[in-house]
Formats: structure tokens, sequence, C-alpha cells
């Protein structure tokens, strides 16, 4: 991690900044996804609408129903009309790993690691000794890490997502 030695102001104190970078950025639509089968997971047995759950997390009715349709439609979620309608898990917690959920979110088939599962960065200098440039080495280095990141979310499941279990 890059420290900064800047410091940031909050308020009228001054806290020195930790992080140069921006963090991982997900989408509205995958944390909109996330955060309502995390709910769905802590009701098993019980419906909730789709306004009850955007009023649970101060999120927007109409985009969450878009993501909820999605969810619906990949059979992560069955849904119920009327009067004491609304969604559920199709599945249980543990059957649904985190990477179906995005991918449903983003109106995707599935997210899925390479066959191998890894993805090696070459060994080389910077200079590319063997022909490999530094945008090869860096193009294979951000390559590996979503290979890494994918296959943590083909992993992980909602069941462990609801126990806060720690990432591997």
């Amino acid at each position: 991690m890059y420290t900064c030695d800047a410091p940031a102001r909050t308020g009228g104190a001054e806290v020195p900044n930790r992080r140069v970078a921006a963090p991982l950025r997900v989408t509205e639509r995958v944390d909109y996804a996330l955060k309502s089968v995390l709910l769905l997971a802590q009701h098993t047995d019980d419906f909730l609408t789709t306004k009850a759950m955007a009023a649970h997390y101060g999120m927007s009715t109409k985009r969450l129903a878009s993501v909820l349709w999605n969810l619906r439609s990949a059979e992560i979620l069955e849904s119920r009309p009327g009067w004491h309608g609304g969604f559920r898990l199709a599945r249980l917690p543990q059957a649904i790993p985190l990477s179906t959920v995005i991918a449903a979110a983003n109106n995707v088939e599935e997210l899925v690691p390479r066959p191998n599962g890894r993805t090696q960065i070459p060994n080389n200098s910077p200079t590319g000794e063997r022909g490999e440039t530094t945008a090869d080495l860096v193009d294979s280095f951000w390559q590996a890490l979503d290979d890494h990141v994918q296959g943590t979310l083909t992993a992980f499941t909602l069941a462990d997502l609801a126990r806060a279990r720690p990432l591997p």
C-alpha cells in the first residue's frame, strides 16, 4: 500500500492519508444485488417486497426492481405476486456463489476464472528480455489479478458472506 504524507482534512482535524490509489470500485447494481440477497438470506422463509428492501438500505426502488428482476431471471430469486408477495431466495445460500449474483446483476451469463485457474505473470525484467514489453507485463499482472478475483468470487457463497467468513 502506498502512503502519502499530505494530511487530509476532516472537519477541523488533520488525518494523514493512508492510500493514494482508489479502492476497488463496485457498480451500484452489484451493490444492490449483494445487499438484497444478503437481506433475503437473513429472512429465508419470508417474501420481502422491493419497497421494503429499498427502504431498509435507502436504495432507489426503481433501480432495485431492475436488479431483482435480473436475479429472478438468473434463478437466484423466486417471486410471488400479490398482497403477500415479494422476493425470496430460490436456492439455499450455500448454493449461491457470489460470482453468480454479480453476473446476474450485470446481466451477463457467468463470471468464471480461466480453465487452469491461474495466469502466470512472466518472470522477466521490465526491459523485456524475452520480447515482452512493460505493457505486456502490466497486462499479465492485471489478468492474473482478475483470475484470482474471479476464482475467489466463485468459491465464496452467499452463506459465507452472511456469516462474515474471511476471504481466503
